[in-house]
């Protein structure tokens, strides 16, 4: 919307609402509006940060045991299935 259509808009919810009503609005709006660009920059922070965490190397520290078979290698329970 270009800053005449804006005025237009502007002009004519005066002249309907009001100059009372129209500065109540205009407060309002711009509540949402900063409540959406909060959301929105929260949901960006939080996205980097999973990215981020996704990207890190695995501590070192972790046993063998803690990790999970490869999807290519049977599990004890995949065989017992399979013969049945």
């Amino acid at each position: 919307m270009g800053p005449y259509e804006l005025l237009i808009v502007l002009a004519v919810a005066l002249v309907v609402l009001g100059p009372g009503k129209t500065i109540g609005m205009a407060r309002n709006v711009g509540k949402v509006f900063g409540e959406v660009r909060r959301a929105f920059t929260d949901l960006s922070r939080m996205a980097e940060e999973e990215e981020r965490n996704i990207n890190q190397e695995p501590p070192a520290n972790r046993s063998t045991a803690d990790r999970r078979p490869p999807i290519s290698e049977p599990t004890k329970d995949s065989e017992a299935e399979e013969e049945r």
